[in-house]
């Protein structure tokens, strides 16, 4: 069973990706959490398969966010969304280890396709 984690302050838009993911998208489970101390907690409870976490998020940010994931999962592929998408952040995410980062604004069907193919689901 896939689980994907999204780290979101925006219930609306947490629930617009469990949608999209929800919808034969190769993963069975999804966790929602509202900051990055909440993803940790949750974090803790089973297996995660994909991280996708907002930038701007409340407590902490998505880099540091990542990190402490990273020390609990080291293989977790986590994907960043943000809402302003630009070069520089983009190559700051990515030197982070991150995996992949996203503009909110753009189609999330790209976002899915990306976590199925990270996660090895044909």
């Amino acid at each position: 069973m896939l689980t994907v984690l999204f780290v979101d302050g925006d219930k609306t838009f947490r629930e617009q990706l469990r949608g999209l993911f929800d919808c034969d998208s190769g993963f069975e489970t999804c966790v929602e959490a509202r900051n990055g101390a909440e993803a940790l907690a949750k974090s803790f409870r089973g297996s995660l398969h994909l991280a996708v976490l907002d930038f701007s998020l409340t407590d902490m940010g998505a880099i540091e966010l990542a990190h402490k994931l990273k020390a609990i999962l080291p293989e977790l592929p986590i994907f960043v969304m943000t809402t302003d998408y630009n070069v520089s952040i983009e190559k700051k995410v990515l030197a982070s280890g991150i995996s992949a980062v996203f503009s909110k604004h753009d189609d999330l069907t790209t976002l899915v396709a990306n976590a199925r193919a990270v996660c090895g689901i044909e």
